[in-house]
């Protein structure tokens, strides 16, 4: 019988995986590398093959986390509709994306990722780079649609679509942070009524 052959980047992921759910219910603190290899239904040697240390996961847990977060526009980017339409979707793709219970469980594990950052030098960089990559591309994405509105005539010519973009965020992540921490608001809902003053507010007509 022949070995079985491993694939090293799904084992990879397959213990992050596992690593970011016991994050997400224990905290990093009462985590262990033993708990870590139980959930992921392998030996705690196997873990070091892949991690030297726990923080080692959990810097990886927060690249991993980045790349779940990071949203494929390629398609809306590439139709022929308005600007006016493609920002629409955009929004409501950031919104199904968030309201997904996996990507959820991400985001309330963020408030441990920023905790986490405070007590390592090496972790606030880590944290604080990736963010930065992600909010660059985001508030690019935004930025690029809302040029291409005023280039339509969709949005009027003094909007300053750098600022706009900025502020779509800013938006974003205040509604983002309060579902977090009270269930009872509806995500959809509220998103929908920003997306409603954004575009009326920059709207030419």
């Amino acid at each position: 019988m022949s070995a079985k052959i491993v694939d090293k980047k799904e084992k990879k992921e397959l213990i992050i995986r596992a690593a970011i759910k016991l994050f997400a219910r224990k905290g990093f603190a009462r985590t262990t590398i033993s708990d870590i290899a139980l959930a992921a239904g392998t030996g705690k040697g196997t873990i070091y093959d892949y991690f030297e240390t726990k923080d080692d996961i959990i810097h990886n847990s927060f690249y991993f986390f980045i790349k779940e977060l990071e949203f494929d526009f390629e398609a809306i980017l590439l139709s022929s509709i308005p600007a006016i339409e493609k920002l629409q979707q955009v929004f409501d793709a950031f919104t199904r994306t968030m309201q997904l219970s996996e990507n959820r469980q991400l985001m309330e594990l963020m408030f441990d990722f920023w905790a986490e950052s405070i007590k390592s030098v090496q972790a606030k960089n880590i944290l604080f780079r990736e963010m930065n990559i992600f909010y660059q591309a985001y508030r690019k994405l935004c930025e690029d649609l809302i040029k291409d509105g005023i280039r339509e005539g969709s949005f009027r010519k003094d909007v300053d679509a750098k600022t706009m973009a900025i502020i779509i965020l800013g938006m974003n992540d205040g509604i983002m942070v309060q579902w977090l921490l009270d269930k009872s608001i509806d995500f959809s809902k509220t998103m929908q009524e920003m997306v409603r003053m954004v575009l009326e507010g920059i709207s030419a007509v």
